[in-house]
């Protein structure tokens, strides 16, 4: 074994200055392949391959495996694995990049991870980036693309799948299937699911003013929706083609003078021809509030027959829902399906 004046130490025997196979340096270092980093002082270094590291004098705690990779390495705490790859790293530092010509136009950027053949940030000064899967690429800051040719090119973005795609800020792209955006003019983020069939292992939750929620029963396998006060409306799954049998129920008011001991749960009412509020006005009614007046019927297979009484007429409870909550049952009556208003009275 020779010694070489420079303090490196040729375990091969070979003279040091062609550069040995495997040279240890007093800085720590450790070289093993033809001309690998013959010119780096960094300390705590290892390289392993041809000409690896070539022109690269300082950068420590580095390692660095496979040919003509990381040719000037200048920083350091980087992991560089695989042929020419980060062969311009010259900036920033703590990157991760394992593959065949991966990290290509890296330049400074730092804390980035690029794993996959070709794998590369579309800037040389990106940090915090992520690009899994051969011919990805993330060209912003904090982006993450996973997938072959996956790319995302917004600052914060995700692309998963292979050849999906982001551009701007924040967006996400699953598999071209789950896309969130934020809308240039209101600033509002919108999610949208392409999606055959949806299933909801759980409760899908919207929080904000008013809370709702929108789960399963797995008792009745009813569709249940639920608002932060407790009120759920019921989307009944055990329909029958073929099969109508929907019962509703309409909040009615008694006609003046009528006995409303005889309104007992059961008993069958008329309409009178009258409709009146809450209040009992009779003018200037709106069709969403108009209640139709009703007495006991007394008279055999009478026309005007209008219900059989479900409860003590002059109580109820007071139900408010949104219009659209109301458009929406009105929608699924059409298709037969029984929607129910639970509330705890």
């Amino acid at each position: 074994m020779s010694i070489s004046s420079s303090g490196n130490a040729n375990l091969t025997g070979e003279d040091p200055s062609k550069g040995g196979e495997i040279v240890t340096t007093q800085n720590q270092s450790l070289s093993v392949g033809y001309n690998a980093a013959p010119q780096s002082v960094g300390i705590l270094n290892s390289f392993l391959g041809s000409q690896v590291a070539l022109y690269s004098r300082t950068g420590s705690y580095n390692v660095v495996v496979g040919g003509e990779s990381a040719l000037r390495l200048a920083s350091s705490y980087n992991c560089v694995i695989g042929y020419s790859s980060a062969t311009s790293l010259v900036g920033g530092g703590a990157t991760t990049v394992v593959g065949a010509l991966a990290g290509a136009t890296i330049v400074s950027g730092r804390a980035n991870t690029l794993v996959g053949c070709a794998a590369d940030v579309g800037a040389g000064n990106v940090e915090d980036a992520v690009a899994i899967g051969s011919a990805s690429s993330v060209g912003a800051k904090g982006g993450v693309a996973i997938g072959a040719g996956a790319t995302a090119g917004g600052a914060l973005s995700l692309a998963i799948g292979a050849g999906a795609q982001t551009a701007s800020e924040g967006e996400i792209n699953i598999m071209n299937r789950v896309c969130g955006y934020r809308a240039a003019q209101s600033n509002k983020y919108t999610l949208e699911l392409n999606a055959d069939l949806m299933r909801l292992g759980g409760a899908l939750s919207f929080p904000g003013p008013s809370s709702w929620a929108v789960f399963g029963d797995v008792a009745s396998k009813d569709l249940v929706f639920l608002s932060e006060d407790g009120v759920s409306t019921r989307l009944t799954g055990s329909f029958r083609p073929g099969v109508l049998n929907f019962i509703g129920q309409h909040r009615c008011r008694v006609a003046e003078g009528e006995d409303l001991l005889a309104l007992r749960p059961g008993a069958v009412v008329v309409a009178t021809g009258a409709y009146c509020d809450l209040d009992g006005c009779e003018d200037l009614l709106d069709v969403d509030e108009a209640l139709p007046v009703v007495t006991l019927c007394r008279r055999a297979r009478d026309p005007r027959v209008f219900g059989v009484s479900c409860k003590n007429l002059t109580e109820f409870n007071e139900l408010r829902i949104p219009y659209a909550s109301k458009l929406l049952v009105q929608e699924v009556e059409t298709m037969a399906i029984a929607t129910r208003f639970v509330t705890d009275a």
